[in-house]
């Protein structure tokens, strides 16, 4: 065993008896690659790639033609580095959705965030549900710049004929750290909702993700009203609705006076 390989099986020995809690960034890069680059002492190759992106959870959100620029690091052992944040993703979903069922807002809150997961840009994604709140797909259905995306009506409306769903949930990302919404964010989830009730369709909500915070167009009121006419006419007036106290509907309160709106939202979000 050469002096490379020994070191090698001392790090994943190391990460068998400690897990991951004792290692440096640099040491779980190296470790990483280890399984993607044989025969080839991978320290060095860790310590620029921090050098380079500034952090490990920047490495591995890093596009694979922006890791292969770094000699020494190919196909394999990028595919591999940009694969982790895609699976983490995959992972918190999976153990979320068990059952499959977005019944309550914290359920729907916890799960669009696993969404954006080493996102850097602004994502738009489409919930499909059926009547009984199971989720039946979620469509990422339009991306943009790190400050604006726009997502389709019709491409919307597609999907949800697609699945023969009954009701929707509209969820997208503000990387720049606030979950109020602008009013072109209103705007287009009035449009939607418009859209979506000529073809039967309801429209549950649509949630903003912005870090560990969370804002819900459902408990802010935001869907039943008209764009521009009054009654959001400034940002100022915008933000005044969004900071308004929130009550919580009982169900015989929801079933007075949203009838449609069927076993959802029975937490406040996190925000209000």
């Amino acid at each position: 065993m050469d002096e490379h390989s020994g070191h090698r099986e001392r790090l994943r020995l190391r990460f068998r008896r400690e897990g991951l809690s004792g290692f440096a960034p640099h040491e779980v890069l190296e470790l990483l690659l280890t399984y993607a680059i044989p025969r080839v002492d991978t320290n060095p190759l860790a310590h620029e790639l921090i050098r380079r992106f500034g952090s490990l959870s920047r490495v591995l959100e890093a596009a694979p033609a922006e890791l292969e620029q770094v000699p020494g690091i190919g196909p394999h052992a990028s595919a591999l580095l940009t694969m982790l944040v895609p699976l983490l993703r995959v992972y918190e979903q999976e153990k979320l959705l068990a059952k499959r069922r977005l019944s309550t807002y914290a359920d729907l809150a916890a799960y669009c965030r696993t969404l954006y997961l080493g996102a850097g840009g602004e994502q738009f994604y489409l919930l499909c549900l059926d009547a009984r709140m199971n989720l039946l797909s979620c469509r990422l259905i339009a991306q943009g710049t790190p400050s604006q995306v726009r997502a389709d009506p019709r491409l919307i409306v597609q999907e949800l004929m697609r699945w023969n769903a009954v009701g929707a949930v509209l969820s997208h990302n503000h990387p720049s750290g606030s979950c109020q919404p602008s009013l072109e964010d209103i705007d287009i989830t009035q449009e939607i909702q418009r859209v979506l009730s000529g073809v039967g369709i309801r429209l549950y909500d649509h949630v903003i993700i912005a870090g560990a915070q969370d804002y819900s167009f459902f408990f802010h009121h935001l869907l039943d009203a008209r764009p521009r006419d009054g009654l959001f006419s400034n940002t100022e007036e915008t933000q005044l609705a969004a900071d308004r106290p929130q009550r919580v509907l009982s169900p015989r309160q929801k079933k007075n006076t949203d009838a449609d709106s069927g076993p959802y939202l029975k937490e406040t979000p996190s925000d209000v």
